[in-house]
């Protein structure tokens, strides 16, 4: 097969699975928020079947190019005029039906990627910018960010996103498209980049979650099956009688363990988890940043690990006290809160001792920081 001097073809587009969760939140009671609803997944299946069927064209292209003996590189997904005149040429010149025919598939394809480039590019002008999701990215918070962004009080768009039955768990490279119409939240999750779709992932989820049920009422039959067992056998063989009371014994220990367990995690729940260091330390460290012209922020290293102590919030006035000793200080200067989006004497406040050597931090809102977490950034 004569060689053709090589063409640039560019790298398929990112595959987008179809799979999407759609949410949405209203507050107050709108005639067209189905119709919203339902016009944002519309637009968001389109673009992204454009899209896929797009990037599965591309990749076709990619194998008839290099069958062709063309080679394809990443410069330019579309084939320029001098390319087309010359693949023109060459179909009219060639004696090979097949070799035509496949020549005459590269063309038609070109175009239909063109073609498929051009609606997805329209259909996604027609929807909101999407968010690409992190590890560090929670729906909810990011729906609140969204909601404040368009006028929204603090009070306000918490309320609203938790009308939305949001996605407890948001996947590195998952699309968050976000619109907020006529007092309604609209919200879609795609696929992106992820390896898992939303639909697949909770899905995944929900077996696992059944699976752990039906493990534990099996163990939990079988358990009591044992015991039934036991208790019979002690009164034929008095002799089991010890064995018997140490099975027992055994049980209620798992249901103490069990029940303390439970206990714990309702108080995990209900504490504010918060980590007390020097400031300047926190920031060499990457837990918290100082922008110069913004509020301090959790940083890279603001991990749930490093947050290991816990302040319950179900009593009444809860308040936590540092001493500069602890921290390797003989005075405590000031106490900076961070995230800074907590507002002092609002959510929280800050007393500090005449001698400077010890501070109060009183919770004022436990619900906004019920199991959130805190950092506060002592300097002397």
């Amino acid at each position: 097969m004569k060689i053709l001097r090589p063409l640039v073809f560019g790298a398929a587009l990112a595959a987008l699975p179809l799979a999407l969760v759609v949410q949405v939140g209203c507050d107050r009671k709108s005639q067209s928020e189905t119709t919203e609803a339902n016009d944002l997944t519309r637009k968001v299946a389109e673009a992204e079947s454009a899209n896929s069927e797009a990037q599965k064209a591309a990749k076709t292209q990619v194998e008839a190019l290099a069958k062709a003996g063309l080679q394809p590189n990443a410069a330019n997904i579309h084939l320029s005029l001098e390319q087309r005149t010359l693949l023109e040429a060459r179909v009219r010149d060639e004696k090979d039906n097949g070799t035509a025919a496949l020549l005459q598939e590269i063309l038609d394809r070109d175009q239909k990627i063109k073609d498929l480039g051009n609606q997805v590019a329209r259909l996604r002008s027609e929807l909101p910018k999407p968010q690409i999701a992190t590890e560090k990215d929670n729906h909810f918070a990011m729906a609140v960010r969204f909601l404040k962004g368009r006028g929204l009080s603090e009070e306000k768009a918490r309320a609203l996103a938790a009308q939305a039955n949001l996605l407890e768990e948001l996947r590195p490279g998952w699309l968050v498209y976000q619109q907020y119409l006529g007092g309604t939240y609209l919200t879609a999750v795609t696929q992106g980049r992820a390896e898992v779709s939303p639909t697949e992932y909770l899905h995944s989820q929900r077996v696992a979650l059944e699976q752990a049920r039906d493990e534990s009422l099996a163990k939990a039959k079988d358990l009591t099956d044992q015991v039934a067992d036991l208790m019979t056998q002690r009164t034929k063989v008095q002799e089991d009688v010890d064995s018997l009371r140490m099975e027992k014994t055994t049980l209620m220990a798992q249901v103490t363990e069990l029940s303390s367990l439970s206990q714990a995690q309702k108080a995990k729940l209900n504490s504010l988890h918060y980590l007390v260091g020097q400031r300047k330390e926190l920031v060499d460290e990457g837990v918290i940043v100082v922008p110069v012209f913004a509020r301090d922020r959790m940083g890279p290293k603001a991990v749930a690990s490093r947050f290991g102590k816990d302040l319950a919030l179900d009593g009444p006035n809860p308040e936590l006290k540092i001493q500069a000793a602890d921290l390797g200080l003989t005075r405590i200067g000031k106490v900076n809160v961070v995230p800074g989006s907590l507002v002092k004497d609002k959510d929280y406040s800050v007393t500090l001792a005449e001698d400077h050597k010890l501070a109060t931090i009183r919770i004022l809102d436990p619900e906004r920081l019920r199991n959130d977490r805190v950092v506060f950034a002592v300097t002397d």
